[in-house]
């Protein structure tokens, strides 16, 4: 037998009619259930007498009888005459207080110093900074980091002073600000 000769007859399950299904339910439901005999309960072992703690007795509420609490004096703090005085002065009439609120003084800004167009950007520089580092690691002798670090600085300004170097970067950075205004 191969994968796609399977004897159907064999498998088949006979579907039983939507009729029959519902005369086997009512049969069901019209039968007594058989009760249930009911659970045993585990019976829980008993300790012996000898370990058993003994319950301490409660102690009794103890009503304590006594002069009644009106009869009682509260004590009273003494307070000099001059003290109240004053207290009832400063009720009688609220003095305005007057605070004067300190003026913000706002910082100057510092001017905004125009950009050199012959000094290349800082992001520029960076580029041309991981250009040239990668550049080191393909050849053959190793190179210091200082030493990238002034080539690309000086390789940034030279490329950035040359106009058609700038104007492309600029019409770059602008076409990519215009894709992201719309």
């Amino acid at each position: 037998m191969t994968l796609y000769e399977a004897d159907l007859d064999a498998i088949a399950v006979p579907v039983k009619s939507v009729e029959e299904r519902a005369e086997e339910r009512k049969r069901k439901l019209k039968e007594p259930k058989e009760p249930k005999a009911p659970k045993e309960k585990k019976v829980k072992e008993t300790k012996a007498p000898a370990e058993l703690k003994e319950k301490k007795p409660r102690a009794k509420k103890v009503k304590v009888e006594g002069p009644p609490a009106e009869t009682i004096e509260k004590p009273t703090i003494e307070v000099p005459e001059s003290i109240d005085l004053e207290i009832e002065q400063a009720l009688a009439e609220p003095e305005k207080v007057e605070t004067a609120e300190p003026a913000k003084i706002k910082k100057p800004r510092a001017p905004r110093q125009k950009k050199d167009p012959t000094v290349p950007p800082q992001w520029f520089a960076k580029y041309v900074e991981g250009v040239k580092a990668e550049q080191a690691t393909l050849k053959p002798e190793k190179v210091g980091k200082k030493k990238i670090k002034a080539e690309a600085k000086e390789t940034a300004s030279k490329s950035w002073n040359n106009g058609l170097t700038r104007n492309r970067v600029q019409n770059e950075v602008d076409s990519h600000s215009k894709i992201l205004l719309t």
